[in-house]
């Protein structure tokens, strides 16, 4: 399993560097790599999510399988809070402490897990993902921005019922319980659709890692513990978690842990872009994590796999 993770993570890091080289030739502008992430967040994402349901028959124990991911999800969350909390603080870091803490706790679960978990699990690891997106989009845009902007606004929460993430997660339950019959056409051209998820995530996200300060980012001290705490600390007390519940299958824990040990969300550094925060500090964290990730996610599973 970890040398799937290794091989998937080896791919994704060449696709990384390409889109990265289209960034520094020119050929991708900073709006076009904006587009490209809008694509797969918009249209690829959906599609991907609502092909996993039709693509799995109904199955009383894939329904307690989802179920129980929503709930670790939403245990992994609390986890990757409290620590976050805990180990990001004082008045030196001034208004970066809630970036830290942001980027520590969410993770670029969609870009990044969706791929990872089609290669592990095939339909049914997206199936599964799908259960830790809804908890994320309800998570990162109720407590996520309140701990981020250091307010509340509940009309903005309320749009994370309108992404075309959660539409697509609720066309594809209805689906998924109808089993109603869909013309083989359609499903393959689902299919042509969902294969872009990976390359197109990929050099969407090297796009945003060449527009960081990279070289900025290696030499802060404090993006390499803000690094250590979200691709090793909380993952590996999520880790504790899935270890404390053999009854709850291998699959379902296996992609809870995956997505909880991807690199920080690029959401936040969208959202301090929104607020006027500090973007450039939010890009550094998401760049440093997105390059070390691809060495410690398949050292977490593999510490997984060696326990269970």
């Amino acid at each position: 399993m970890a040398g799937i993770i290794l091989q998937q993570a080896i791919i994704m890091l060449i696709l990384n560097l390409v889109g990265m080289l289209a960034y520094y030739t020119g050929i991708v502008s900073r709006e076009g790599g904006k587009q490209l992430s809008n694509v797969v967040l918009e249209i690829v994402t959906p599609v991907i999510i609502v092909h996993a349901y039709l693509e799995e028959e109904y199955d009383p124990q894939l329904v307690v399988n989802l179920l129980l991911t929503f709930v670790l999800a939403a245990a992994s969350y609390v986890i990757a809070i409290l620590l976050s909390m805990l180990l990001f603080r004082g008045k030196q870091s001034g208004k970066l402490v809630p970036i830290e803490r942001f980027s520590a706790t969410y993770s670029n679960c969609g870009f990044m897990g969706i791929p990872l978990a089609s290669a592990l699990f095939g339909a049914e690891g997206v199936f599964y993902v799908t259960a830790f997106l809804t908890i994320f989009f309800l998570f990162s845009w109720t407590h996520g921005i309140m701990q981020l902007t250091q307010t509340r606004d509940f009309k903005k929460m309320l749009k994370i019922f309108r992404s075309p993430t959660i539409i697509g997660i609720a066309i594809g339950l209805i689906l998924y319980f109808v089993q109603l019959p869909i013309p083989g056409l359609l499903m393959d051209t689902m299919g042509y659709i969902s294969d872009l998820n990976t390359p197109l995530a990929m050099i969407a996200s090297g796009v945003s890692v060449a527009q960081a300060n990279l070289l900025g980012a290696l030499r802060t001290v404090r993006i390499y513990w803000v690094s250590f705490v979200k691709l090793l600390v909380i993952p590996l007390a999520v880790m504790g978690m899935c270890l404390c519940l053999p009854f709850v299958s291998m699959e379902v824990r296996t992609v809870v842990l995956l997505l909880t040990a991807a690199p920080s969300a690029a959401m936040c550094t969208l959202q301090c872009q929104v607020h006027g925060l500090n973007d450039i500090y939010a890009s550094q964290i998401f760049a440093a994590t997105t390059i070390f990730s691809m060495a410690t996610m398949p050292l977490i599973i593999q510490i997984f796999s060696m326990l269970t």
